[in-house]
């Protein structure tokens, strides 16, 4: 009687070694959550404790012990707020951990070493219990390596210079809710149906992360952290502005000790725009930035001294009241030659709207 072979335990199933990988990472995520819970709950109830012997004892408290409690209590909240933002970024982890692995054996000598296994995902996750790095950032310096190589010889910069090796395997993995819904090596072509989903996925009506996507040109211009002044240009569709928030995310994570948020200002051409891209931060693990209008721009340099049409004004007009003046105007204002006489010297144009 014909039976089946037996599995090759020298040679395990990669898929079903990436299902059982997954499900211990879930489980230590767990772990870990729990844990915050935990600290989290204690840190409630100090700073209730605390609180409360404020109230009660106000009378009999002197400055300097009414001083030091507020100050323990603002210490707590703070510790406890950031608790919560890392509690945040592991339940989006727990969704899906990761998106990309890489086998890298780092150059020892003339020869690579034992390679080490690295995966990527949105945020880094390491399970402080077994002092292990389960997850690395996709901003972190190694994570380079999935995005410029395939398998072969590679090499990244690191803090303490540029690091030579080969990269020995390279996997792309979609993780929802939890689950593995497919696992491709490094080459192979993404069939048709798999493609359509992941294009289907991403046509909301907001634009999304692209981490997992993204192109080695596009790394490139995401990671440097040299250029002063920088300028993307591509044809409509590109991916221009998607790049340029993934950069903006990256920068946070690179200078996470000079830079914040609150520096940064995205100038959008009017709000439909700006709720299409205000949730790719918050998705990539950053706070939202400021963001301000061209029209409300306008106006604030003018010092709302000059009245002026709105995008959407304009556009009614056009559609409601078909001027061909105002067309010929608006194409002029759009050609090269307008540029140019704006920038000659000693002239001043006003275009007051009808």
């Amino acid at each position: 009687m014909k039976t089946d072979n037996p599995p090759d335990l020298c040679h395990p199933d990669p898929e079903h070694e990436e299902r059982l990988r997954l499900e211990e990472v879930k489980r230590r995520l767990n772990q870990t959550l729990q844990g915050l819970d935990e600290r989290l709950a204690r840190y409630q109830h100090d700073i209730q404790a605390q609180k409360t012997y404020l109230w009660e004892n106000k009378t009999g408290m002197d400055h300097v012990e009414k001083v030091t409690t507020r100050q323990s209590i603002e210490q707590m909240l703070m510790t406890a707020e950031t608790l919560v933002a890392q509690q945040q970024r592991l339940l989006k982890l727990r969704r899906s951990p990761y998106f990309g692995r890489f086998d890298f054996a780092q150059k020892d000598g003339n020869s690579p070493g034992e390679p080490g296994v690295f995966y990527i995902g949105v945020h880094h996750f390491h399970d402080e219990q077994h002092k292990e790095h389960l997850v690395y950032d996709w901003r972190a310096p190694v994570a380079s390596l999935f995005y410029d190589y395939e398998t072969g010889p590679a090499a990244y910069e690191s803090p303490s210079g540029m690091i030579h090796g080969e990269i020995m395997r390279k996997r792309q993995l979609r993780i929802r809710d939890g689950e593995m819904e497919f696992m491709l090596e490094s080459g192979v072509n993404i069939v048709d149906d798999v493609l359509q989903q992941e294009l289907a996925r991403a046509s909301d009506d907001g634009m999304k992360n692209i981490v997992a996507t993204i192109q080695r040109d596009q790394n490139a211009i995401i990671r440097d952290d040299e250029a002063q002044t920088l300028i993307i240009q591509g044809v409509a569709g590109s991916g221009k502005t998607s790049i340029a928030l993934h950069r903006i995310a990256f920068l946070l994570y690179r200078f996470k000790e000079t830079l914040s948020s609150k520096d940064i200002l995205i100038i959008s051409p009017n709000r439909v725009f700006a709720a299409y891209i205000g949730n790719v931060l918050p998705e990539l693990g950053e706070e939202s930035v400021a963001e301000i209008g061209m029209e409300r721009l306008a106006d604030e340099l003018l010092e709302h001294k000059i009245r002026f049409q709105s995008f959407f004004e304009q556009t009614a007009l056009l559609l409601e009241a078909p001027d061909e003046s105002l067309r010929e105007r608006i194409v002029f204002k759009s050609c090269a030659d307008f540029l140019k006489q704006l920038d000659a010297p000693g002239v001043l144009y006003l275009d007051r709207a009808p």
